[in-house]
């Protein structure tokens, strides 16, 4: 098969390999596309440091079934699927309690794929892909399991006003699942075609904080008292620290993103304090926020066709890897065929 492996910063180059055997509790799946993560860029662009090149990069896959091993159950040749990369164990200390984002005991082996012509699964990490739900659709359902993950940290109420710091994918997926709890959006990014989009999504207000005062912006468009939740979509101690400063008093901050480089932010524990602030992150996803995120684009609760901007080939794996790191575009998808 072809493959894309990841030898170095901005070294990314398509090549022939093998196609492993399969297990018998093991279908080989015929990626059909792959999304590009923020991950994924960082360790391109070197901001996440790597030790173990080369790699296939990519977990956001989905395709049709070609082959099943004789354990499998519950799908057949044909099938299209999505599959969930994080092959938990469900005894561990942390499955038992339900937080399987932090499986002390994952089977990476045995859930293989991203920028390449075919990955290996196994029944419980596989869904149906809704016959409405394309291919590249479909390929969404792992980061809006993150976004699903993430949102409920925030506790969000009807009628709350609800910041969202960012406007790439992740901003956008936010916004939409703000907006379905009940709540007034306000959206902040400093690139107005994604402001555009934002709007076109269900954001009620936008924030340009290249023009304007967005902390500012946010007490004015709350009467002085701030976000009763904020969503820091961006990975930077800036978005960080501007987020806590537009929450509003018993306000919630998630710091979704991952920061890297690593960096630091002032905190005045008083802030905390005296505001009554729950400051919490959030990390990957549960099987059950994967099966959902499935379920709100096949009923369009989640619209995430107008995030696409770009399909490219996997030839073209470096320029759409370009496309994200440049931020010159939304979604990039990457399609084997």
């Amino acid at each position: 098969m072809k493959a894309a492996f990841l030898y170095g910063i901005r070294d990314i180059r398509v090549e022939e390999v093998p196609v492993k055997p399969l297990d018998s509790d093991q279908a080989m799946v015929k990626i059909k596309a792959c999304g590009i993560c923020p991950t994924d860029v960082r360790s391109y662009t070197g901001l996440r440091k790597i030790t173990n090149y080369p790699y296939i990069p990519g977990h956001e896959w989905v395709g049709e079934i070609v082959e099943v091993g004789n354990d499998v159950q519950g799908f057949k040749v044909g099938d299209r699927v999505a599959s969930d990369w994080r092959a938990v164990c469900g005894r561990c200390y942390y499955c038992r309690r339900g937080i399987f984002n932090y499986c002390a005991n994952m089977q990476r082996s045995k859930v293989s794929g991203g920028f390449c012509e075919y990955g290996v699964s196994i029944s419980s990490n596989m869904r149906l892909i809704p016959e409405n739900v394309s291919y590249e659709e479909a390929s969404f359902a792992e980061p809006l399991a993150c976004c699903i993950n993430g949102i409920r940290k925030n506790n969000i109420a009807i009628g709350d006003d609800v910041v969202v710091i960012g406007a790439g994918p992740i901003g956008l997926m936010h916004v939409q699942l703000a907006r379905h709890l009940g709540a007034r959006v306000i959206v902040s990014d400093p690139i107005e075609s994604r402001l555009e989009v934002a709007s076109d999504l269900g954001a009620d207000d936008t924030i340009c904080p290249s023009k304007e005062d967005a902390v500012k912006r946010v007490k004015d468009l709350t009467e002085g008292r701030g976000a009763n939740a904020v969503v820091i979509a961006i990975g930077t101690p800036e978005a960080a620290q501007i987020g806590i400063e537009m929450a509003g008093i018993c306000g919630s901050v998630n710091f979704f993103a991952g920061t890297y480089p690593p960096g630091e932010i002032p905190l005045d524990p008083n802030v905390i304090h005296y505001k009554q602030l729950v400051v919490t992150g959030s990390h990957d996803f549960t099987p059950h926020h994967f099966t959902m995120a499935l379920k709100l684009i096949q009923h369009g609760i989640v619209r995430v066709k107008p995030i696409i901007s770009h399909v490219l080939p996997l030839t073209e794996i470096a320029s759409a890897f370009d496309i994200v790191a440049e931020r010159k575009g939304l979604k990039v998808i990457v399609k084997m065929d």
